[in-house]
C-alpha cells in the first residue's frame, strides 16, 4: 500500500462534492418540494464529505505527510507512524481520560481531537480557524436535517437568525433552496464554501 497522500484525499473530495453538484442541477428539473427532498440529502452528503476531508488531513499530516503542494508539516508534537497511530495519539496522548469518540464536525472540535499532537501554529489549524463560523452554520443545519428534534431546531433557529435578523419559520429544505432573500440558493452557497475549505486545509 502507498503512502498516505493528502492529495488522494482532497481529490476525492472535491470528485464527491462534484457529483453531489450534478444531482443539484439535475433536480431543479423536479417540483419544488421535491427539489427541497434532494437538497438536504445532498446537505448531509456535503457535510459528510467535508468531516471526512477534515479528519483524514489532520490524521496525515500527524504522520508527516506533505500538503498537496509538498511542503512537510513542521509544527507536529508527535509525530506518529501510521494513521492507526494518529488515531490513538489523538485519543490518549497527554489525556488523563482517553477520548472515546474523536470528532471533526467543527473547529472547536476538531482542535479538542489534535490539540496534543498538532500545534495550533501548524497551517492546517491555522486555516481551519478562518471558516469556523462556516463550519459551525452548516454543522447546525445538517444535524437539524439528520435528527430534527428540539434541541437540533433551536439551533437551527439560531442560523435563520443570524442569517435573516429574526427567525422566520422555513423548512430546512426551503432554506436551502430558496432564492427568494439572496440570489445564490444556500446549498449552493455551502457547495461552493467546502470546496474553498478543502482546498484551503489541504495546503500551506
Amino acid at each position: 500500500m502507498g503512502r498516505p497522500s493528502i492529495g488522494a484525499v482532497y481529490n476525492q473530495a472535491i470528485s464527491q462534492l462534484n457529483v453531489v453538484s450534478r444531482y443539484l442541477t439535475k433536480s431543479k428539473l423536479l417540483p419544488p418540494d421535491l427539489q427541497g427532498f434532494v437538497a438536504e440529502i445532498m446537505m448531509l452528503r456535503i457535510f459528510g464529505i467535508l468531516e471526512y476531508t477534515v479528519r483524514e488531513t489532520a490524521l496525515r499530516l500527524a504522520c508527516g505527510v506533505a500538503y498537496r503542494n509538498g511542503v512537510f508539516p513542521t509544527n507536529i508534537i508527535c509525530k506518529c507512524s501510521s494513521l492507526n497511530d494518529a488515531i490513538q495519539n489523538f485519543k490518549t496522548l497527554n489525556r488523563a481520560k482517553p477520548k472515546g469518540n474523536l470528532q471533526f464536525t467543527n473547529v472547536s472540535n476538531t482542535n479538542d481531537a489534535i490539540k496534543f499532537v498538532i500545534d495550533t501554529s501548524e497551517t492546517f489549524r491555522l486555516k481551519l480557524s478562518i471558516y469556523g463560523t462556516q463550519f459551525e452554520e452548516m454543522r447546525k443545519v445538517r444535524n437539524h436535517i439528520a435528527h430534527r428534534n428540539s434541541s437540533t431546531h433551536l439551533n437551527y433557529k439560531d442560523v435563520i437568525k443570524q442569517r435573516y435578523g429574526a427567525y422566520l419559520k422555513l423548512k430546512p429544505s426551503i432554506f436551502l433552496i430558496s432564492t427568494k432573500r439572496q440570489a445564490l440558493p444556500i446549498i449552493e452557497e455551502y457547495m461552493k464554501v467546502v470546496k474553498i475549505i478543502v482546498s484551503d486545509i489541504t495546503t500551506t
